[in-house]
């Protein structure tokens, strides 16, 4: 079977790790903190708060934007259910806009028009791996006064005209098993607000002013200070160890991903429109290439016949408006995610793979296609 993802971890990563589980603390502490410089530093932000999800991530990212009971926030159908949930954990109102069809990101043309006097920020995902334009994004939330928290857990390693994601404004990361940077789980927060990262630190572990780590430097020190309720969001030193092993190679990983999605436009991009399409890049982005997504005519059975030739496709996503959860935030139709969601098809791409077989995947769908 050729999977759709496969998770990935390299023998350093195995090392680091046991070199962590040896160490005697495997908790938050000075792997965490590493990670954190060396990814900072990477991004080229000044501060990155290191916890246990994406998920995570989003829901303190919410938090310290000031999104609240009532408050409304222009978000995308177009993604997985962590996105819009952190809005709902806050007691806010998800405001779906449409997403641009060649791109799958949420239309900023499309989003004005759903500001109201309760709208409190936007919430943007980096479909795929493909950046937003950063410049538009930020004009647009300037104008209209909200916060902006970017979703990149596709998109760990794009850049928008040479800066890397995470590097505009508060923006959360994904490490999950099969993401671009794989420590099996957890998130990480950028910012270059000094304030917003110690508050972010706290929160993370439970509102609590030093951590247990600091605490245990020379005597042990059980006195802290809470002056917020927190959350159990944390990292731990096991998954930052897998963390620092990764880093050095993940650019180096993204343009292997990205030679497979050239071979399959190679083999596919010559097909009629209509019958298969490939997303567009943003003008000045580079893509992180986390998915490769197609649209398709007549999804559901090409994904059947494929399967049944051992080839692995998914959905990527059915918008979560189609969610009960979800549902009754719905103002304004959403044609472009409705049609996207009909046709799209997300094929085989993660570093097990070789060209021979994303060329037999490429050459197997072209078949069916024509069939």
């Amino acid at each position: 079977m050729t999977q759709l993802f496969k998770p990935f971890v390299s023998e350093a990563a195995i090392a680091a790790s046991a070199e962590v589980l040896r160490s005697g603390w495997i908790g938050l502490g000075p792997r965490t903190a590493r990670f954190e410089r060396e990814f900072a530093a990477y991004i080229g932000c000044r501060h990155a708060v290191a916890v246990n999800s994406a998920t995570s991530a989003l829901h303190l990212a919410a938090v310290v934007s000031g999104i609240g009971p009532g408050d409304e926030v222009l978000t995308t159908p177009m993604t997985f259910l962590s996105t819009n949930a952190a809005i709902l954990y806050q007691g806010a109102v998800p405001v779906f806009v449409d997403i641009e069809p060649d791109t799958l990101n949420l239309d900023l043309a499309q989003a004005a028009a759903l500001v109201s006097p309760r709208t409190k920020a936007i919430m943007v995902v980096h479909y795929g791996g493909n950046p937003l334009d950063e410049e538009r994004l930020y004009a647009f939330a300037t104008r209209h006064g909200l916060a902006v928290i970017e979703d990149a857990a596709h998109a760990c390693g794009a850049t928008f005209r040479g800066r890397r994601i995470g590097a505009f404004g508060t923006t959360c990361f994904s490490f999950h098993a099969v993401k671009n940077l794989p420590l099996g789980d957890g998130g990480m927060v950028t910012t270059d607000d000094d304030a917003l990262c110690a508050r972010l630190q706290r929160l993370r572990w439970m509102g609590i002013d030093r951590s247990t780590f600091d605490r245990n430097a020379g005597a042990y020190q059980w006195e802290y200070d809470v002056d917020e309720l927190g959350y159990k969001y944390h990292m731990n030193d096991i998954a930052a160890a897998i963390g620092c092993a990764h880093l050095p190679e993940l650019d180096a990983w993204n343009r292997r991903r990205a030679g497979f999605v050239a071979i399959y436009r190679e083999v596919l991009g010559d097909l009629p429109r209509e019958r298969l399409a490939f997303l567009a890049t943003t003008p000045g982005a580079e893509s992180a290439h986390h998915l490769c997504v197609v649209l398709v005519a007549d999804r559901d059975r090409l994904s059947g016949l494929l399967k049944e030739r051992g080839i692995g496709v998914g959905v990527h996503y059915k918008p979560n408006h189609h969610y009960p959860p979800f549902r009754r935030f719905v103002r304004a139709p959403l044609p472009a995610c409705e049609a996207a969601y009909a046709r799209q098809m997300s094929l085989p791409l993660h570093l097990h793979l070789d060209e021979a077989e994303v060329r037999t995947v490429a050459t197997t769908l072209r078949e069916l296609i024509a069939s």
